[in-house]
Formats: C-alpha cells, sequence, structure tokens
C-alpha cells in the first residue's frame, strides 16, 4: 500500500495539523472509532490530535509518536507530520532525562520559592542565638564597674583588730639591739 502524500508541506498558517489529520480521515472515509481500532491509540487522544490540542496530551515524545502512527494510519508522510508538530511547538527541550517543547516550556509558570519550615525555624533559631552572644559580649566588655567587696562577717568570729597602718607596724621604743660580734 503506497503512502498518499497528502501534502503536509502545504501546511499554511491557515491550516494545522488537527486540520490535516481530519481531511485525510474523510478522505479515507475512515471514523475516529476504525482509527482508533487500526493503530490502538485511544479515541480521546485522536480527537486531541485532530484538534490541535497538544498540551492536553502526554509527553511530547508520546505525541511524536501518536502524530507517526495516525499519520501512516492515514497514508500521510509522517516524518513531515512530526517536523510540523515540532515547529510548531518551538521545537523540543531536554532538561536532563524529561524532554517538553517549547511552548510547554514558555506556558509554564515559574516555580515558586518553597523553603521547608523547619530549614527556616533553624535559621531564625541560629541568627538569634548569634544576635543574642554579641549583644552579651558587647555589654559584659564595656563599661563594666567591679561590685564592691563586703567582709563576710559570722557571728561567733573573733574578733580581728583593723588592718590599717599602726595595727601592723608597731616599732619598739629604745635604741636598736646590738649585733653580737663574733670577734677572736
Amino acid at each position: 500500500m503506497g503512502k498518499c502524500r497528502l501534502s503536509v508541506n502545504r501546511l499554511t498558517p491557515m491550516e494545522s495539523i488537527g486540520e490535516i489529520l481530519r481531511e485525510a480521515r474523510h478522505n479515507k472515509r475512515a471514523s475516529l472509532e476504525d482509527g482508533s481500532r487500526a493503530t490502538r491509540i485511544k479515541m480521546d487522544i485522536l480527537e486531541q490530535l485532530e484538534a490541535d490540542e497538544f498540551d492536553k496530551l502526554a509527553a511530547p515524545a508520546y505525541t511524536k509518536g501518536f502524530l507517526k502512527l495516525y499519520s501512516e494510519y492515514l497514508g500521510l508522510d509522517s516524518q513531515a507530520m512530526v517536523d510540523a508538530y515540532l515547529r510548531s511547538q518551538g521545537g523540543l527541550r531536554r532538561q536532563g532525562l524529561h524532554v517538553e517543547t517549547e511552548k510547554t516550556v514558555r506556558a509554564r509558570k515559574p516555580p515558586e520559592l518553597k523553603l521547608p519550615l523547619r530549614s527556616v525555624g533553624l535559621v531564625v533559631v541560629g541568627l538569634t542565638a548569634i544576635v543574642f552572644a554579641v549583644v552579651l559580649v558587647k555589654g559584659h566588655f564595656s563599661h563594666r564597674v567591679p561590685a564592691p567587696v563586703q567582709p563576710i562577717v559570722a557571728a561567733n568570729a573573733p574578733s580581728v583588730p583593723k588592718a590599717d597602718f599602726d595595727a601592723w607596724y608597731h616599732p619598739k621604743p629604745g635604741p636598736a639591739p646590738e649585733l653580737e660580734s663574733t670577734r677572736p
């Protein structure tokens, strides 16, 4: 069975991939159920392909596979259909093992900053501890006035003379004692 080359290259801005698929199916006089049975692609997926609702389909790799199978069933040039799909979506973008179309990348919202509550709590506690330590050290080394020392007096302690100059230095009156000399 030769491929009917319904001109996919004639894809104009007015005609979409879905319109080409639908037109080819009508030319073949097949229903969506016939296409689904022959390709084993679910009918709702075929409906989405014909409606150009590629963003509702699975990953681009699956969409390319669906387009290839359905195009071959309809007698279209499957590679040209896949290329037209990729052009319409702005090409593919790969991030690690994940492949998506440029159109879905642009349509996606930027990710919001999500911080785990535990991490935020630890940071807050850590910063609070650092600020407290700085304030404590700064207050400890600036303007430190020593507290006056008060003697502890026990109730039954013996009375000790006041320790002033007279209490510890009492010279004896009279001449100084003479030293013995050991002369032969």
